[in-house]
């Protein structure tokens, strides 16, 4: 009995290696049987010749060489697209469109000279001559000689001391430079629209860093005016007198003719830094052309699209102006009177000595630096110009008998703007890689290197949770149970 009980122990030892080696075979077999399945069952065409159990072994090597290539530069490509789409590369697409009519800009125009002289009052002259530079400390003319002596003999006579005595700091600048400034009705010797007769009447006054400004089709008007035709007949005609008795010589001053801005009605007239001159005695030709430009925001590019306080359009004009007006009201408490808002304009010598050169530092200085806007209308133009004939000058002089005499040659401007063509261009910016387009890449890389789709991936996402999961499974359920061998009694 104690013989048979001792040899029962080896053999069941020996009993149970024999079944948990058994078992890992079948582990094994189980595990290359179902990878071999997925092999046979997935689109990856490398996959399925390196596990094929009918390859020989260096066939299945070479494929799966093959494969880790095509691999390793797949991964390349993916990586070269991704970093490729977050520079965010844009194109730009122009196009040209062609149109039955088109609206017709806003044209803004302003004499080069501020101020007339035979306009200044004596306060004027008391409060503004030595800013000007018209008088000196003294209150005496800086340069005489410029100056006719009717002009000079009243200089002398002004008694500036009495009008210091009852001088008053609430100087109304705003009034002043609507008064003392060139009027569009004294300007403006004849005036046509497409063949019509048009007048003062169709222009809208404009403070401007020039002082006054007027401008023909403006957006307060509620009228949009259009051409229907290309031409100078279709087009503005205006006959302009400069004035050139009028103007004072200071450095403002100096040149004579017209600054002339063409812009879309919702654009401030920005005629001081962005209008182009027209001399006199010359008949100039403005073909005009529009363009729309259309730019990409961020990270593709640099626009904005953002609103402002004091207009309803964003612009690069509206903007600097906004800009401007800040500078000016925190360094003097006031603004100068092209400003918007609902500030009180500077009065007095608070005009020229503080806000004055504050808008000046400002123009000359980096500050005030606006982003273009996402969307603009622009208006390009050519300018062509003849020299006005004799009998031009001597039809107006009948016309406007009260002009002085022989004054007319050298102060008459001819304008004509008009639309180039029934045509407009288009600049518009374009993204050049979005996430489709990235994805597509990836998904033709996928392809051409791998013989993969995303539905191939998902299907080896689900071969290995299913994998994962039924070894898990098992492990758990034989953790639960514990084989017992008893000896042979």
């Amino acid at each position: 009995m104690t013989s048979h009980g001792i040899n029962s122990r080896p053999t069941s030892s020996s009993s149970l290696k024999h079944r948990k080696s058994q078992a890992q075979d079948e582990h094994t077999s189980t595990a290359y049987d179902t990878l071999e399945n997925f092999g046979e069952d997935t689109d990856f065409h490398g996959v399925k010749r390196i596990i094929r159990r009918d390859y020989s072994i260096p066939r299945r090597l070479v494929w799966a060489l093959f494969f880790f290539i095509g691999a390793g530069l797949l991964g390349y490509q993916i990586v070269n697209r991704i970093v490729y789409y977050f520079t965010y590369p844009h194109v730009t697409k122009i196009d040209l469109v062609f149109e039955p009519e088109l609206q017709f800009p806003a044209v803004t125009i302003c004499n080069l000279n501020q101020f007339r002289i035979s306009n200044l009052t004596d306060d004027d002259l008391y409060h503004f001559g030595q800013d000007m530079g018209i008088l000196n400390s003294t209150f005496d003319l800086t340069h005489p000689d410029m100056y006719s002596t009717n002009f000079s003999e009243r200089v002398k006579n002004i008694d500036f001391a009495a009008i210091g005595a009852n001088d008053s700091a609430e100087f109304n600048v705003e009034s002043f430079i609507r008064r003392a400034g060139h009027q569009i009705e004294d300007m403006l010797l004849l005036c046509k629209w497409k063949g019509e007769h048009c007048s003062a009447e169709n222009f809208t006054h404009e403070y401007t860093h020039l002082g006054n400004c007027y401008t023909f089709n403006h957006r307060l008007t509620g009228t949009k005016h259009v051409s229907r035709k290309a031409g100078t007949g279709n087009g503005l005609k205006l006959y302009i007198n400069v004035e050139q008795e009028e103007y004072l010589n200071f450095a403002e001053g100096a040149d004579a003719g017209l600054k002339v801005l063409i812009h879309a009605q919702e654009d401030p007239p920005f005629v001081k830094e962005l209008g182009f001159a027209l001399s006199p005695s010359q008949h100039h030709f403005i073909a005009i052309r529009r363009e729309d430009l259309i730019n990409l925001p961020n990270p593709y590019g640099n626009c904005f699209s953002g609103t402002l306080k004091y207009y309803d359009h964003y612009t690069v004009p509206s903007c600097r102006l906004e800009c401007e007006l800040e500078t000016v009201y925190n360094e003097c408490g006031c603004k100068l009177a092209e400003f918007p808002s609902n500030y009180t304009v500077c009065h007095g010598h608070q005009y020229f000595n503080c806000a004055r050169p504050a808008l000046e530092a400002v123009e000359h200085s980096d500050r005030c630096v606006c982003q273009n806007p996402c969307n603009v209308t622009e208006f390009k133009h050519d300018i062509s110009s003849a020299t006005i004939r004799p009998s031009t000058v001597t039809n107006l002089q009948e016309m406007h008998a009260h002009l002085p005499s022989g004054t007319l040659t050298s102060n008459l401007i001819v304008v004509n703007v008009y639309m180039e063509a029934l045509n407009y261009k288009t600049i518009e910016q374009m993204i050049a890689y979005d996430a489709i387009s990235l994805l597509a890449d990836i998904g033709g890389q996928m392809g051409l290197y791998i013989g993969a789709s995303l539905l191939t991936i998902l299907h080896l996402v689900e071969f290995i949770g299913a994998t994962v999961g039924n070894k898990v499974k098992p492990s758990k359920e034989g953790s639960t149970k514990n084989v017992k061998v008893h000896p042979v009694a």
